[in-house]
């Protein structure tokens, strides 16, 4: 049976009693850059010919937990049916259902969604309840022009991806949800913002589209530690995780399974080395990183220096895509993303 909730045990998840841990501190930490970096040094030494097993074997060493919220190794934690119970949970506390409005059961259904007319799209996860109510897992690193845009137009494919057969108008309810590591409204108190269509006087005028944005990063700086929620609970583990400092979780419990399956050593060299080949999720974050510093030039005033960032940033990525073992398919998405980002006019 499904575990809807995850209690604490003696003040285990308390905030408190994270603070007061004696376990030391791990020397690093696994980051985004750092998963990264690792996976660039397996592809080279890969390429090269060099031993890659002991190339593994440092980083095993170094690290115990892969970078949870690296593409491909959380669609394996959150986006496989193995780990429904995980992703159920982990839903559950970011939409905040409880009882009997719980997810207890998901089909996890294709994540792109493919347009004759318009443009495709590809989500991390997606998943269908027992309704055939859909809900979005969205991950993102870094902010762009486009990016509340691309929300919008990802609710809109995905709502005429979901929708009944027949001529009505009937839709059924979809949740797309932004775990996003930057601030959507970094005025507001909250880290969590549920948005729905309303009027003028904040009354609401359609029911079935919610965006979910979740902003990490401004619950990760404190402020926080009075706030046991299961959506709070699960992003502290996730974080110790990624910080190589595994919070203490009651033994048997869906964050104990997290832990096990998020362990370096329990991935395969044969899909280390895969995913160091195809390091696709990181070519529009490149890009996306290079048009923030062409901006940065143009407030400068260097209007040439823009024009040669957009040439230089285009061919180092295309470069990349070259170099990179990824599918047509693949190739014309990450192309795609680039022609659209360089008709953008920066700010």
């Amino acid at each position: 049976m499904l575990q809807k909730s995850v209690l604490y045990i003696d003040g285990a998840l308390s905030p408190s009693a994270i603070r007061a841990r004696s376990r030391k501190k791990e020397k690093y930490e696994m980051t985004k850059e750092q998963y990264a970096e690792m996976l660039h040094d397996i592809s080279e030494t890969h390429k090269t010919g060099g031993d890659t097993a002991s190339c593994i074997a440092k980083y095993r060493k170094r690290y115990r937990f892969a970078y949870i919220y690296n593409d491909t190794i959380f669609k394996l934690l959150f986006g496989t049916p193995e780990n429904m119970e995980l992703t159920a949970s982990f839903l559950n506390a970011i939409l905040k259902l409880d009882g009997g409005d719980c997810i207890d059961k998901l089909t996890f259904v294709n994540t792109a969604v493919e347009g004759a007319l318009s443009r495709s799209v590809i989500s991390d996860v997606v998943v269908e309840n027992e309704y055939l109510e859909r809900i979005v897992l969205e991950v993102q690193h870094k902010e762009d022009d486009t990016y509340c845009d691309r929300l919008v137009y990802y609710v809109a494919k995905h709502t005429v991806a979901s929708k009944a057969h027949g001529e009505s108008y009937w839709l059924r309810n979809l949740n797309l949800i932004s775990l996003q590591m930057f601030d959507g409204f970094p005025e507001s108190r909250n880290y969590r913002h549920s948005i729905r269509l309303k009027n003028q006087e904040n009354d609401e005028f359609f029911k079935k589209q919610t965006i979910t944005l979740v902003e990490i990063p401004k619950f990760l700086k404190g402020g926080y530690s009075s706030d046991n929620s299961m959506l709070a609970q699960w992003l502290r583990v996730i974080d110790g995780l990624n910080n190589e400092n595994p919070v203490p979780v009651p033994e048997g419990s869906l964050f104990a399974r997290l832990q096990e399956k998020a362990k370096l050593s329990i991935f395969t060299e044969e899909f280390l080395v895969s995913e160091a080949m195809n390091m696709s999720d990181r070519l529009y974050e490149m890009y996306v990183e290079k048009k923030h510093a062409r901006a940065e030039g143009l407030a400068e005033g260097r209007a040439e220096g823009r024009a040669e960032g957009r040439a230089e940033g285009r061919a180092e990525a295309l470069g990349v895509l070259q170099d990179m073992n990824l599918t047509p398919e693949q190739i014309a998405e990450a192309k795609a993303r680039l022609a659209a980002i360089d008709t953008l006019p920066a700010k």
